[in-house]
């Protein structure tokens, strides 16, 4: 008889990809898998008795004309796996879930798992479900997020039988980390550019900021309350006087008036809005403590930055092309990135991550409703307007999540991914947070304490003014000439590219396919088309082209891949519609792009 777990284990060693948790000892212990005299597996699962089966789900087979994304939920039914792999595509990518720690034990000793190391694109995730949500984030880096629009699911006679629950908690997880990837890659090429046009206008502020890098573990394990504006925060604001001297405050723009009108002054002051509205309700008008620093990327609508007369932070954001390109250019040196995320509440959590702080304070972080689903925010704030919070949330969709204390509570689709980057950048980094909000969502590997209990046991000592600490760093090694230089290499780097989108567009648009082509005809239109994917490449090896186009390629790329791997006249047609798509928005862009480094390096000398 086969050795299998040797067998397996060097298969599984073989693909550092492969996601394997650590067994739940607990979970082993109580189910066990005994084989009948008629060969048959019995899954004895505590108090539950399962016949196990290999029935395959001919309603629900995969297509082979299609570039796919499959999920497989269930490894121990190896002879079902093995048909899906014969009906898929052969560019399709195959995820297999098991998230049974005894049936995964199992299909180690007893089954052959040779498939995934023969089958290309194969990967397998094995662990609680609740850490579903980290394998996919780092799964959809790669190419796998230009599969998201052709996903499809296939469940095992187990699991879409008997253990449908499992199944459910599956589905969900995949779809709520693939809606916020799809947020974090931005909704369009024009809103990417509309940040790049911020970026370039703000440069010059980037010799007045702080070096982010001297900025690290300035503060190690000093506690930070990171303040939002959540509607829960009415009841523990008072709390925070007593705390004030003894942790660093970081607040979200939305509420720094009402804590410095509390006589509370923040020591970052946080924003990532690049709209006019967040100068006009947050900074215009306003003369915010010279002890309060402003924190928030060159994307901030540029009166910000000119206005604000205390000192800067400006970050570049964590894995953000743009910022890594910027980053790169400008040869700064060090851990000049923060993680940003999506909200200003965000940014407040990276600058305290950053510094090195420990525990982390959640403050007035609901990521819901109040008592009723009209209340949004804080009182004191700009959102006390009632026609301005209908207007912006009537159209919201609700649905309802985990509570901070049990039970369901009322949230919107945008709060909901807020909370799922916390939960990611909590658990990934091994952070220690407080969630200290009392009320509004549960924030999962968080631990929940009142303020007064934080305060009791976090922050009993004075701690050095964080004033103190900012003036003893240094700002950016920049200046104005040798960045002017900069970006006029880039101009002439970038307009070469330009110019060769520009053919390919030429060149693709000048294909005449009709029904009444030959089958050269289509082979050699075909091959014209198909040059494109250079260009997608091209796209991918940049990072500032990457950050600009990527939500133009990756919509090309996911209609490209709906369409059937068949030479008719009709899909490359459709072929030939996706590739302009993207060529015609890459030249767009690079003209814009070329055109904001030559006003930028003319800006440059004022």
């Amino acid at each position: 008889m086969m050795d299998f777990l040797n067998h397996n284990i060097e298969i599984l060693s073989a693909n550092p990809d492969h996601w394997i948790g650590a067994p739940d000892e607990n979970e082993i212990d109580q189910s066990y898998i005994e084989v009948d005299r008629e060969g048959n597996e019995i899954f004895f699962d505590g108090s539950r008795v399962f016949t196990l089966r290999s029935d395959f789900d001919a309603s629900n087979q995969p297509n082979p004309l299609k570039r796919e994304l499959i999920f497989v939920v269930g490894i121990q039914s190896v002879e079902e796996i093995k048909k899906v792999i014969a009906m898929k595509g052969t560019e399709s990518l195959l995820v297999i879930i098991e998230p049974n720690g005894s049936l995964f034990n199992y299909s180690l000793q007893h089954k052959d798992l040779s498939f995934l190391h023969t089958t290309t694109g194969a990967v397998l995730f094995t662990d609680k479900i609740s850490n579903l949500p980290l394998f996919l984030d780092k799964f959809l880096l790669t190419n796998a997020i230009f599969y998201v629009k052709t996903i499809k699911f296939y469940f095992t006679h187990f699991y879409r039988e008997q253990e449908i629950q499992s199944s459910v908690a599956v589905v969900r997880a995949i779809k709520e980390i693939v809606n916020y990837k799809t947020m974090m890659y931005g909704n369009s090429v024009e809103d990417s550019l509309i940040g790049f046009r911020h970026n370039m206008k703000n440069l010059k502020h980037l010799t007045r900021s702080k070096n982010v890098s001297l900025l690290k573990n300035t503060m190690r394990n000093v506690p930070a309350v990171v303040v939002a504006a959540g509607p829960s925060l009415n009841k523990n604001i008072e709390q925070l006087h007593s705390i004030k001297d003894n942790a660093v405050i970081i607040a979200v723009d939305t509420i720094a008036q009402r804590l410095c009108n509390e006589g509370i002054i923040p020591d970052f002051i946080c924003s990532i809005e690049r709209e006019v509205e967040t100068y006009t309700y947050f900074y215009d008008g306003k003369t915010y403590p010279v002890e309060s620093t402003l924190v928030g990327p060159l994307v901030l609508y540029p009166e910000i930055f000119e206005e604000y007369h205390g000192q800067l932070v400006i970050p570049m954001r964590e894995g953000v092309g743009e910022y890594i390109w910027l980053k790169d250019v400008l040869e700064l040196e060090g851990d000049n990135s923060i993680s940003i995320g999506l909200s200003c509440a965000h940014v407040a959590f990276g600058v305290a991550e950053h510094i090195g702080a420990s525990p982390i304070i959640l403050l007035g972080q609901d990521l819901a409703y109040g008592n009723s689903v009209g209340e949004t925010h804080a009182g004191g704030t700009i959102y006390d307007d009632k026609k301005l919070t209908n207007s912006m949330f009537s159209a919201k969709v609700n649905l309802e999540t985990e509570g901070y204390y049990g039970g369901l509570v009322t949230t919107t689709e945008t709060w909901n991914t807020f909370r799922t980057w916390f939960e990611m950048e909590i658990a990934t980094k091994g952070l220690t947070v407080i969630n200290a909000t009392e009320g509004g969502s549960k924030i999962s590997h968080t631990q929940q304490l009142s303020l007064a209990e934080v305060g009791q046991e976090f922050c009993k000592t004075k701690i050095t003014p964080v004033l103190e600490v900012l003036q003893a760093i240094e700002n950016y090694p920049l200046d104005k000439k040798k960045m002017k230089q900069v970006m006029r290499e880039q101009y002439r780097y970038f307009y070469d590219i330009k110019l060769q989108f520009e053919k390919q567009q030429k060149q693709v648009r000048r294909l005449d396919i009709s029904e009444y082509s030959s089958e050269t005809e289509l082979k050699g239109a075909l091959k014209k088309i198909d040059q494109t994917e250079d260009f997608f490449k091209l796209v991918m090896d940049n990072w500032l082209l990457r950050h600009c186009l990527q939500p133009a390629m990756i919509n090309s790329v996911w209609n490209l891949y709906t369409i059937e791997r068949v030479n008719t006249a009709d899909n490359i047609i459709l072929a030939q519609k996706a590739n302009l798509g993207f060529l015609d928005i890459g030249v767009y862009a690079l003209n814009e792009i070329t055109n904001l480094l030559a006003e930028t390096a003319e800006s440059l000398d004022e």
